[in-house]
């Protein structure tokens, strides 16, 4: 017998042991993630809210890496390899707010900026700064904002926000859920600040 028949013989009962004793690992299962819109009290068509332009949103490099994040403590945080998102975040959180801000004001003139049809409106510029679990197992949504004027030059407004929303229970579904209810607290916040500019501008005309 030669030297290749007895190498390749061996390697064959190896691996039957291997899987007779259950030693090769299945790999983990991996899910996938959505944001959703939190139901909103319904709004009449307002006509007098300007255009308004969502500038993309950036988000922090540890938070845009394909998978939720979790926070191990102040100093370190875990990649969820087996729960990810299922698309682009930076487009999942564009589509919530956009959608958010539209019911909560009753307009459909959000557009993402900058666009192929040359609109102008107020500029909203957004930065996510967290959007994980924190360490008391709360979803975690910070953001700064920035509301620039027409001339895209003026910033009318910055602050930044943060909201600790508790899930339901203690899986990845209700983290979820819990995000995208902070995204709806801010977007309310957004909306807030909108109409408190467009009275001040129409009293100022």
């Amino acid at each position: 017998m030669s030297n290749k028949t007895v190498c390749g013989f061996s390697f064959f009962l190896i691996l039957l042991l291997l899987l007779g004793g259950g030693c090769i690992k299945q790999g983990l299962p991996i899910y996938y993630h959505t944001l959703g819109n939190v139901s909103q009290s319904p709004v009449s068509t307002d006509d007098s809210m300007p255009d308004i332009l969502l500038r993309p949103i950036k988000i922090v490099s540890f938070l845009d890496q394909g998978q939720l994040v979790s926070q191990n403590s102040a100093y370190s945080i875990n990649l969820e390899e087996q729960h990810r998102w299922a698309g682009d975040l930076q487009e999942m959180i564009s589509n919530v707010v956009i959608s958010n801000l539209s019911q909560i004001l009753g307009t459909d003139r959000i557009y993402i900026f900058p666009n192929n049809q040359g609109r102008t409106g107020i500029q909203l510029a957004l930065t996510l700064l967290h959007f994980e679990k924190d360490t008391d197992g709360n979803a975690l949504v910070e953001a700064r904002l920035k509301i620039i004027a027409d001339d895209g030059q003026t910033i009318l407004h910055v602050t930044t926000s943060s909201f600790t929303i508790k899930p339901e229970n203690n899986d990845f579904d209700s983290l979820v859920k819990g995000l995208s209810d902070g995204l709806s607290r801010l977007s309310e916040e957004i909306a807030e600040e909108i109409r408190q500019l467009n009275s001040m501008k129409r009293k100022q005309t």
